[in-house]
């Protein structure tokens, strides 16, 4: 029973961890003030009154307790330890409980979970825990306790009338606390399917900082093809489609100029890709895209005009094999020991062609087996949901995510060491637009003091505002611009060949790379 109650906990603890993720990876954009409407208030009103009677649980027993006394049934002598047993609890339950949980869901207590409201600041950014822990105490806990004790009724209902005058007169209803700390509500976004889709690929990956960004601007067009493309992935990538030929006639199709295939951690595409280029009259520059971790982000470079022969890339491909591969037992572990289900090990290595298990792998077995569909802690998922996709999104975030029962940390080699294999390999050495934007400007700056070439500015995967700040660490740094669509195939099919995101405009500067070594 205890290690059901722990999995509920560590599922609980993954859903609001994951609405977090999402909020803050865009969904505070869509967040929306309370302002003076009656339906507004009414979700403000029915929030307190959900915290307040929560908080006041111990004096409804306590009242309890004292009618039995008066009934005879519990002897008098109890009275004033059962007082400040009471009072015990009511600490516990207005100054650490109230407080403690509303930094526990990043913002909501008990009442703003049931009606979707949120605390945030004034650029509808999070809280941090300790803020808000103290804004509960102050707000709720601390006044319910000794304007209680010493004025009783009464003076309880002063405080909260001065407060909800307070409400009344803000234009985002908020109450002396909130002016105190700065805080406001929102009304909490839902979890868009886009969304979903944006964190989806930062399961294994705890997303650290997001920049404040506009939505993307239609002045960058993303149906515009450029005629450069440095970001395509082969099948030699573990979630790459197309075989190296086939990317080519991809490109030839589309009139392309310049290409560079940069497999995930491999750079055997190369030898290919350089035999099929004068076939297409395509200018094909070698590459590859090695993950790697700076001061607890997870980032990845790229490599251009490597030499894929050198030993390194091969000892780069063997350990990435070797740490996806003990991630995938010790995820599998985790999952079995989570919910007791068995799973064949060697048989979802034999089908996979790098031999790692996915948390998509073991999510997309719990789906197809209809006796596991049944289980409460999946069928709730299907239950939630629009449909199984998203279900399945969400189990995978909730059980495989950061803070979820299976999470799996795993380390990456050095920033500065990768960037280093590149220029002995005689590369460049670019920063991939990959996680761009959740980092911000100063660590940019910071990394490229390791060395770094040039950052790739253009890209579907960043917002634009990401590019614009890009573009201006760039310029100071007189590095080199790329553009690169991380085209995959149909796994990854927002993603197509040539859709860089890359203005016209810009295409001089992405030529700059292209001609470097000519």
């Amino acid at each position: 029973m205890s290690d059901r109650n722990n999995d509920k906990i560590d599922l609980s603890r993954a859903y609001f961890l994951a609405k977090s993720k999402a909020y803050k990876h865009g969904g505070y954009k869509q967040a929306e003030f309370l302002t003076r409407k009656h339906s507004d208030f009414v979700s403000h009103l029915f929030a307190f009154l959900i915290d307040l009677n929560i908080c006041l649980l111990p004096v409804y027993i306590w009242v309890i307790e004292f009618l039995l006394i008066l009934c005879g049934l519990i002897p008098p002598n109890f009275f004033d330890l059962l007082f400040y047993i009471m009072y015990a609890l009511l600490f516990v339950t207005s100054i650490l409980g109230l407080g403690i949980f509303t930094a526990y869901t990043h913002g909501q207590s008990f009442g703003y979970v049931y009606t979707n409201l949120k605390l945030v600041d004034k650029n509808k950014r999070e809280v941090s825990g300790l803020f808000l822990i103290l804004r509960q105490a102050i707000g709720f806990g601390i006044p319910l306790m000794v304007i209680g004790y010493f004025f009783q009724v009464i003076g309880m209902i002063v405080w909260w009338a001065i407060n909800a005058v307070c409400v009344c007169a803000t234009p985002r209803q908020q109450t002396i606390a909130d002016l105190l700390f700065k805080t406001m509500p929102v009304h909490e976004p839902p979890m868009s399917e886009k969304l979903e889709e944006e964190t989806e690929e930062f399961i294994d990956e705890p997303i650290k900082v997001v920049k404040q960004q506009p939505e993307p601007s239609p002045a960058i067009s993303s149906d515009l093809v450029s005629p450069i493309d440095l970001h395509l992935r082969s099948n030699y990538s573990d979630d790459g489609y197309y075989d190296v030929e086939d990317l080519f006639k991809q490109a030839f199709q589309l009139h392309m100029e310049v290409i560079s295939i940069t497999d995930h951690n491999c750079a055997r595409a190369n030898a290919a890709a350089v035999r099929f280029a004068p076939m297409y009259n395509i200018q094909y520059i070698p590459g590859v895209e090695i993950d790697t971790q700076w001061k607890g982000h997870r980032v990845r470079i790229l490599g251009y005009y490597i030499d894929w022969t050198k030993d390194i890339f091969d000892e780069i491909e063997r350990e990435s094999l070797m740490r996806e591969k003990q991630v995938s037992i010790e995820r599998t572990q985790k999952f079995e020991d989570f919910c007791g289900i068995h799973i064949d090990v060697e048989s979802l290595m034999q089908t996979s062609r790098f031999q790692t298990i996915t948390a998509q792998d073991i999510t997309k077995m719990v789906f197809h087996n209809k006796r596991v569909r049944e289980l409460s802690f999946v069928k709730k998922y299907l239950e939630s949901s629009k449909n199984e996709t998203q279900a399945r999104r969400r189990f995978a975030r909730d059980v495989f995510g950061k803070g979820g029962p299976c999470y799996v940390t795993a380390s990456y080699p050095a920033l500065g060491d990768m960037v280093k294999a590149i220029h002995d390999a005689g590369g460049i050495a670019i920063l991939s637009s990959w996680n761009m934007d959740h980092i911000h400007d100063e660590e940019i700056e910071t990394m490229m003091e390791l060395g770094i070439d040039g950052i790739e500015c253009f890209s579907p995967r960043i917002h634009e505002a990401t590019m614009t700040s890009l573009l201006r660490i760039v310029k100071k740094h007189s590095a080199f611009v790329t553009c690169g669509s991380d085209f995959h195939g149909p796994n990854r099919p927002k993603f197509k060949m040539g859709h860089c995101c890359c203005p016209e405009k810009a295409w001089p500067l992405v030529r700059i790379l292209s001609e470097a070594l000519k």
